[in-house]
C-alpha cells in the first residue's frame, strides 16, 4: 500500500472468505482503539413508499440484538469506557463507528458484530423511535441548509433517488403498522447489511498481527447470504433541470448566489483530480482573481470553487459566493463576469507547472498533515474503500501522479450557462413554490437564450490575471536537534508586561510549530462601544491580511487573528522554514496605520448579518449562548453587539486601536521545530516592540457567582417554536478535588439521562449533558428541546431525573471503577498531532500551569476519590447546598409559569451589573 515517507502508522488490507474487506491501521498515537464499518447502502436505497426507511434503520440497529438485548447496551458499553459512538446515513453508504479505551477493544468488537448481525427489530421500539426521527426532523425546520437541500432535491431528475426526502418523519412512517415497518427493515437488513457489502477498518496501537486475530475470529463467521445486483441509477438532472435559474426565500439574512455546473463522476479520475486543479484557479483570492475583482466592485465579500454534490455516477461543481446588497443588483454582471475568467483560463490553456503545483500542495498535506482523531481516520478510511483499490487507499485523496492537461480543459467545457444552475438566496426573490416538508419558497424558470449568449459576451477579462507562481512553497528542511531543556515550554523572557515561552516538540518530528501571541488590554474594560469597535478591526484587518497571504495559506503556513475576552490573539501555525519571520510581519502590519476605507461597509454589514443571524440559531445553541454571555463578566449579548456596531464608524477604528495598544500584556509561546538561537532573535524583536508601549497587568475574566438561595432562571426569546431548556449547576469552588468530581458525575449521569429522557421517555431528539467550565470553573449542564413538551414539563423532567438518581444511585456502583479508569485515561490521552500539543501547552500557561502537570495532579485526584464522595456530591447538588443553578428555557407563546421557585433575570445587563464575580 502506497503511503507518505513520514507516514509512521502501518496498514494491513484484507479480505475475509465471506467477502468482507478489511484495512487495519496501528497507530502509535493513538491512545484509544477506532472502527468503523460502512454499508454500501443509504437513503438511495429506501423504498419508493418508505422514505427514510434507510435512517430508522440505522437508530434501530442501536436497540438491541439477540446477544445483547438491552435497547442502547452498546452506547452504555462505550460510554462507561472512555469511548464515543455515532452512525450516519448518506446517500450511498452507510457508516456506524465509535472509539473506546485500548483494553476494551475486544468487548467493543463483540458489541458491533453483535449489531451488526441479529439486530431485534422490536416493533414497541419502531414506534418510540419514529417519534425521535421526526424530532430530529422538526429540529431542522428552520435550517436554512437543510431547506436549501430540499430545493435541490425537488428541482432535478424525479426519477433519480437523491429527490427523495432522505430524513423521514411520522407522515412518511404513519402509513406502515410497527410489523409492517419490520418487515421492510428485515428485508433492507438482509439484502445489504451483507459482509461482501461492507468495509470495516480498525485503529489500533497492537501490532497488526494481533489486530487480524481480533477481527477473524469475530468477523470470519458472519454468514454471507445473498449476491448483491443494482440497478443503474437514472440521470440526477434531465435537459430541462439544467440551464434554469432558482430564487430561494431563505430565514436567514442571506445574500448569496450559488453556480452549479452539472459534471460526470469524478471518482476513476481520482489519480488526475482535474477539479482541483480548477478549484485552484477558480477560488484564487490574490490579485487579479474573481474574488479580489468583487470585493472592488463592492459586489461580494466571499467565494468558494469546487464544493457540490457527489455521488458514483455524477458531481456537482459549485461556484459559491456571497453577496453584497450592491452585488444582488449586479447577479448578471456577476455571472458574466465568471464565464470572462473562465474563457481567461481557456484561452491561456493549463500550464504544467499549475498542474504540478497542485500535486506538489498534495504531497505537504498528505507527508505533513494534521493527524485526525482514530475514530475520524476509521471512518474515513471504511469509506474510502469503497472509493480506491488497496494499493491507493492511503494515497486516494492525495496523490496527482498522472498530470493530464486536456483532462482538466475537458472538465472546463462543462462550464458553460447552457449546463449551469444559478441559485439566489435573497430576501428580496418573487418566488412561486414551497418545498415539501421544509416550507422553503422558491421558484425556477428557465434562463432564455438571449441571457445565456449575453453571460458569455463580457468586456471583464482585461480586469483578470491568473495566479502567479506560490513563493511560500516551504522549502526542503531538515528537522533541528533537540535541545532536552526545551522538550517542554520554558520560559525565556519574564518582565513587566511581557512573557514569552519556547519549546521543542520531540514527539511527531515534523517541520512545523505554532507561535502564539496573546494581548490582554487594559482598554476592554470600557464596555461593550470598545470592544464591538475591537471586533469590527479585526474583521477589517483580516480581510487585508487573507488576501495578501492567501498563497501563504495554501502553502501551509496559517495565522488565526481573533478578539478575545481579554483583548486579541494573533497565532501562527503550519511549516516551521520563515514562520517566525511570518509572525514578525504580521505583528508590524497589526499596529501599522491601515486604511479600511474601501472596505468599512463591506466588513461591518457583513458582521451586522452575522449577529443577526445569531438570533435564528436552534433554541438550545440561543440558550448555551445566553448562558455564556450571563455567567462571563466579558461576554455580551450579540444583540447588544449589534446595536453597537450599529453606530460605529470609519473614525472609530484607528481610535479603538490606539486605545487597545495604549496598555496591554503581552504573553507568547513559540513550540515546534526552531532552534534555541532562532527563538531568542524572535523574542528580542518582539520585546522591541512591547517596549514602545506601557503595560498593564492581565485582564480579568470574572464568572458570575450563582451560588444562592434561590436559582436564577432566564426566558429566551427564539425564533424556532420548539420549548428548549438548559440547567447549569455552578460547583462550589475551582479546587481540583471539585473539578474531578464534577467530570465523574457527569460522565455518570450522561448514559441514563440520555437513555431515560431521550430513548424511554422520548422528550425530544436534542437531548444531553455536558461538564462545562467557565474559565476553570466547573459546572455541568443538561439540556432537552422538544417538539412535544413545554418548558415547564422539561424542567420538572430533569430535576425528577436528578432526584431519583440520587435515591438510586447505588445502582451504578458496579460501573464505578471503569467510568473512573475511562475518565483518567481522557485525561492522559495522546495528543493526535502537533497543533493540538502546541494548543494544550499553550492553554496550560495561561491557566498558569506553568510545570504542565495539569493531567497528571488531575489523574491522581480522581484515583482517590471512591464513590462515597461521588454519592455525597451528588447529593448536595440535587439539594443545592454550596451550588448555584441557572435555568435558561425557551418557551410556547401561552407557556405554563415555572414550578420552581427562582430568581427571574428580567434584564441581563442589571443582573450583571449587580453580581459578584469569581
Amino acid at each position: 500500500m502506497l503511503k507518505s515517507a513520514f507516514d509512521n502508522r502501518q496498514f494491513n488490507h484484507i479480505e475475509l472468505a465471506n467477502g468482507l474487506r478489511i484495512l487495519l491501521v496501528q497507530d502509535p498515537n493513538s491512545v484509544k482503539s477506532a472502527c468503523s464499518v460502512t454499508f454500501n447502502v443509504g437513503h438511495f436505497n429506501d423504498d419508493k413508499d418508505c422514505h427514510g426507511i434507510n435512517h430508522l434503520l440505522e437508530h434501530m440497529l442501536f436497540l438491541g440484538n439477540h446477544k445483547f438485548t438491552e435497547a442502547n447496551a452498546f452506547n452504555d458499553f462505550i460510554a462507561t469506557h472512555g469511548g464515543s459512538i455515532n452512525a450516519l446515513t448518506g446517500t450511498e453508504y452507510s457508516s456506524y463507528f465509535y472509539d473506546v479505551a485500548s483494553e476494551y477493544e475486544q468487548q467493543a468488537l463483540t458489541h458491533l458484530f453483535a449489531m451488526l448481525s441479529k439486530p431485534l427489530f422490536r416493533e414497541v421500539l419502531i414506534e418510540k423511535e419514529i417519534n425521535a426521527i421526526n424530532a430530529e426532523f422538526l429540529l431542522k425546520q428552520k435550517d436554512d441548509l437543510r431547506r436549501l437541500y430540499q430545493v435541490h432535491k425537488e428541482t432535478c431528475n424525479p426519477a433519480h433517488p437523491f429527490s427523495q426526502f432522505s430524513v423521514g418523519n411520522q407522515q412518511t412512517f404513519a402509513p406502515f403498522s410497527p410489523l409492517q415497518l419490520k418487515q421492510k427493515l428485515l428485508r433492507i437488513f438482509e439484502r445489504y447489511y451483507q459482509p461482501q457489502n461492507a468495509c470495516l477498518c480498525l485503529v489500533s496501537q497492537q501490532p497488526l498481527s494481533v489486530s487480524e486475530k481480533l477481527v477473524r475470529q469475530q468477523f470470519s463467521d458472519w454468514p454471507s447470504n445473498n449476491e448483491l445486483s443494482e440497478e443503474p441509477l437514472p440521470a440526477l438532472y434531465l435537459e430541462h433541470n439544467l440551464g434554469i435559474q432558482i430564487n430561494i426565500l431563505p430565514l436567514q439574512k442571506a445574500r448569496r448566489m450559488i453556480l452549479t455546473f452539472a459534471l460526470p463522476q469524478q471518482h476513476s479520475h481520482y489519480r488526475s483530480k482535474p477539479l482541483s486543479v480548477l478549484s485552484h484557479i477558480l477560488g484564487d483570492e490574490g490579485g487579479g482573481g474573481l474574488l479580489h475583482f468583487f470585493k472592488t466592485k463592492n459586489w461580494a465579500t466571499s467565494l468558494s470553487a469546487g464544493g457540490g454534490i457527489e455521488g458514483s455516477t455524477f458531481k456537482d461543481f459549485n461556484i459559491n459566493l456571497q453577496l453584497t446588497d450592491e452585488g444582488i443588483k449586479y447577479t448578471d454582471e456577476v455571472i458574466t463576469a465568471i464565464f470572462s475568467y473562465i474563457q481567461l483560463i481557456k484561452e491561456n490553456g493549463i500550464e504544467t507547472w499549475r498542474i504540478e503545483e497542485t500535486a506538489t500542495l498534495n504531497q505537504l498535506i498528505w507527508d505533513f498533515p494534521e493527524q485526525a482523531k482514530a475514530i475520524d481516520e476509521a471512518c474515513h478510511y471504511s469509506q474510502a474503500m469503497f472509493e480506491y483499490p488497496p494499493h491507493h487507499l492511503i494515497a486516494g485523496d492525495y496523490i496527482l501522479d498522472k498530470p493530464e492537461v486536456h483532462l482538466v480543459l475537458q472538465m472546463l467545457e462543462f462550464f458553460c450557462p447552457e449546463n449551469m444552475r444559478i441559485k439566489t438566496v435573497t430576501p428580496f426573490v418573487k418566488t412561486t413554490h414551497k418545498a415539501k416538508w421544509y416550507h422553503t419558497p422558491y421558484s425556477v424558470q428557465p434562463i432564455a437564450a438571449t441571457r445565456m449568449q449575453s453571460f458569455l459576451s463580457g468586456s471583464w477579462r482585461s480586469s483578470f490575471a491568473l495566479p502567479k507562481a506560490n513563493q511560500y512553497l516551504p522549502p526542503c528542511q531538515p528537522l533541528n536537534p533537540i535541545v532536552n531543556e526545551f522538550v517542554l515550554p520554558k520560559q525565556i523572557i519574564k518582565e513587566n508586561g511581557l512573557d514569552i515561552w519556547y519549546g521543542q516538540d520531540d514527539k511527531f518530528k515534523q517541520p512545523k510549530g505554532d507561535c502564539f501571541l496573546s494581548f490582554d488590554c487594559q482598554a476592554v474594560n470600557e464596555g461593550i462601544q470598545l470592544t464591538t469597535a475591537k471586533r469590527l478591526w479585526v474583521a477589517l484587518l483580516n480581510e487585508k491580511l487573507n488576501q495578501k497571504y492567501y498563497q501563504a495559506n495554501l502553502a501551509g503556513m496559517h495565522f488565526h487573528f481573533y478578539p478575545h475576552q481579554g483583548g486579541f490573539s494573533l497565532q501562527t501555525n503550519g511549516f516551521s522554514a520563515n514562520q517566525l519571520e511570518f509572525c514578525s510581519n504580521l505583528l508590524t502590519q497589526i499596529v501599522a496605520h491601515e486604511d479600511f476605507s474601501d472596505s468599512f461597509s463591506q466588513i461591518k454589514a457583513k458582521q451586522s448579518q452575522g449577529l443577526s443571524n445569531s438570533l435564528l440559531n436552534k433554541p438550545i445553541n440561543r440558550l448555551f449562548s445566553k448562558l455564556s454571555v450571563i455567567m462571563q463578566q466579558q461576554n455580551n449579548d450579540p444583540s447588544d453587539v449589534a446595536q453597537a456596531m450599529e453606530n460605529l464608524t470609519l473614525d472609530d477604528i484607528p481610535v479603538t486601536k490606539e486605545k487597545l495598544l495604549s496598555q496591554f500584556h503581552l504573553e507568547g509561546m513559540m513550540y515546534g521545530n526552531w532552534t534555541p538561537e532562532e527563538a531568542y532573535r524572535i523574542s528580542a524583536d518582539i520585546k522591541n516592540f512591547r517596549m514602545k508601549y506601557a503595560t498593564c497587568a492581565r485582564i480579568h475574566r470574572g464568572i458570575a457567582d450563582i451560588r444562592r438561595t434561590k436559582a436564577i432562571s432566564y426566558q429566551v426569546e427564539c425564533q424556532h417554536s420548539d420549548p428548549a431548556v438548559v440547567i447549569y449547576f455552578q460547583a462550589p469552588d475551582a479546587s481540583l478535588k471539585n473539578i474531578a468530581l464534577t467530570i465523574l458525575t457527569e460522565q455518570l449521569l450522561a448514559t441514563p439521562f440520555f437513555n431515560q429522557l431521550r430513548t424511554e421517555q422520548q422528550l425530544g431528539y436534542l437531548v444531553g449533558s455536558g461538564y462545562i467550565p467557565y474559565n476553570q470553573h466547573p459546572g455541568i449542564g443538561f439540556y432537552i428541546q422538544s417538539p412535544h413538551h413545554p418548558a415547564k414539563f422539561l424542567i420538572d423532567a430533569i430535576h425528577l431525573f436528578l432526584q431519583q438518581t440520587v435515591e438510586n444511585i447505588n445502582q451504578f456502583s458496579h460501573l464505578w471503577e471503569s467510568l473512573k479508569k475511562g475518565v483518567m485515561k481522557q485525561l492522559m490521552e495522546k495528543d493526535t498531532n502537533l497543533s493540538m500539543k502546541s494548543q494544550r501547552l499553550w492553554m496550560a500557561i495561561g491557566n498558569q500551569d506553568s510545570t504542565f502537570t495539569y493531567s497528571y495532579r488531575m489523574t491522581q485526584t480522581i484515583l482517590d476519590i471512591d464513590f462515597y464522595e461521588l454519592k455525597a456530591y451528588l447529593t448536595l447538588l440535587v439539594s443545592r447546598q454550596g451550588f448555584g443553578e441557572a435555568i435558561l428555557y425557551s418557551a410556547e407563546p401561552h407557556h405554563v409559569p415555572l414550578s420552581v421557585q427562582t430568581e427571574v433575570i428580567t434584564d441581563i445587563k442589571s443582573f450583571k451589573s449587580n453580581s459578584l464575580y469569581l
